[in-house]
């Protein structure tokens, strides 16, 4: 496909996000409707320095969804452009269809992403996802984060993906498609009222005689963004002056987080939580207040599978033995640990538990507390403790964590 001069402001947005990540392999998650489609189009039109592939997600959850991918395969063929799809089969009808639906996608771009070697993944969100985006959040009554204009760019597992049509329009992304003569297939699911964005999207048409239109909102999202990375910023100043990662647990200054602003101690109880938890999302603003409250008041708390025990001078946030008290693995990959010694087939870890603590004789050398090493690994074979590394030391058994030090995550 021939560009026009017309086209180049869209090109030059594609290839700044392209080159600025140094990616010359790249994947372009397709999904047959106008966004993705523009976007294989405009990749296409990168260059003979890159290579270009195209995947297509069948989640199976339409009819029309297979025809989709076949349309998709035609039209990446008509461009030399290596297609694959991939399709989900996991849906049990339990739990939230779209979460799962989304973890699925990620996860199945992210196999098809390594097995082809390729170094970034581009995919079609546009300004006007943003500004959907922003409506819904404000619905939930989200703060600056959840307002904040989403990323251009983030990792997964290692894999870097790219939104680089940010800035760009649904209407634009059409037109481009128009004037080229390329099809697109639209989701029927994008006029079924049952979906919030699809509600979002209805009510921005009535806002735009109050000057409120999707790319004002975008516009906002961005201000928020960069209101974001400052906090973003001063919250790991605030991690490198007060925190200290030990054995797994996370110590921090009663004096300094007390001296900090609500809003960077909220951010720096999210970090360590979700850095000792491994959870993805971060507890409840509500939550979280009452857990400022109990430091304030020196009480211990739990939350979100950790114990944050206080004292005047220190708040030591430790994994919760109730969190991970039924958790076996029969593989030395346990919660956020991976254990490295002499495994055998039988063998399987545990958290430690207080009974089996109270038997080791020099858990007390550890210097971690009762309550830490609790919920630390175990390996046991039948009902006999072969290995506590953290609480009692061998020269044969080590242990570490899965997960990056904690000043590696912001």
């Amino acid at each position: 496909m021939q560009l026009e001069r017309s086209d180049n402001d869209l090109l030059t947005i594609l290839k700044t996000e392209v080159k600025r990540a140094g990616a010359t392999r790249i994947g372009v998650a397709v999904s047959g409707g106008g966004d993705s489609m523009a976007l294989l189009y405009l990749a296409a039109a990168l260059g003979e320095r890159y290579t270009v592939e195209a995947i297509t997600v069948d989640h199976g959850l339409r009819s029309g969804s297979a025809s989709e991918a076949e349309f998709v395969q035609k039209a990446c063929a008509g461009q030399n452009i290596r297609h694959a799809t991939a399709r989900w089969r996991g849906w049990k009808g339990e739990g939230n269809l779209q979460d799962n639906a989304r973890r699925a996608r990620y996860g199945l771009l992210l196999e098809w992403a390594k097995r082809r070697k390729l170094h970034a993944v581009l995919l079609g969100h546009t300004q006007d996802d943003v500004a959907e985006n922003f409506l819904i959040r404000l619905g939930r009554e989200a703060g600056v984060d959840g307002l904040a204009e989403m990323d251009s760019r983030f990792s997964r597992d290692g894999l870097l993906f790219l939104r680089p049509l940010l800035t760009v329009s649904r209407e634009d992304l059409r037109a481009f498609l128009t004037r080229h003569r390329r099809n697109w297939r639209e989701d029927p699911s994008n006029e079924n009222e049952m979906f919030q964005r699809v509600r979002a999207r209805r009510t921005l048409e009535h806002l735009e005689g109050l000057g409120i239109t999707p790319q004002s909102l975008a516009r906002v999202a961005r201000n928020l963004r960069d209101a974001r990375d400052v906090l973003e910023r001063d919250t790991t100043a605030l991690a490198e002056r007060g925190a200290i990662q030990f054995h797994g647990d996370l110590l921090i200054s009663r004096d300094i987080y007390l001296e900090a602003p609500h809003e960077l101690r909220r951010r720096l109880l999210v970090a360590a939580i979700n850095w000792v938890s491994q959870a993805e999302y971060a507890p409840r603003r509500s939550s979280l207040q009452e857990l400022d409250q109990a430091i304030e008041a020196t009480r211990n708390y739990a939350l979100g599978g950790c114990l944050v025990t206080v004292t005047k001078t220190r708040i030591r946030l430790t994994r919760e033995y109730n969190a991970v008290r039924d958790l076996v693995e029969h593989s030395p990959g346990w919660d956020r640990w991976v254990l490295q010694g002499p495994w055998e087939m039988g063998m399987q870890v545990r958290a430690l538990g207080e009974p089996s603590l109270a038997g080791l004789e020099n858990w007390r050398e550890s210097d971690l507390p009762r309550k830490s090493l609790m919920a630390t690994p175990s390996v046991w074979k039948g009902d006999t403790l072969i290995a506590a590394p953290l609480a009692d030391r061998s020269e044969h058994w080590q242990v570490k964590l899965k997960s990056p030090d904690f000043m590696d995550c912001f």
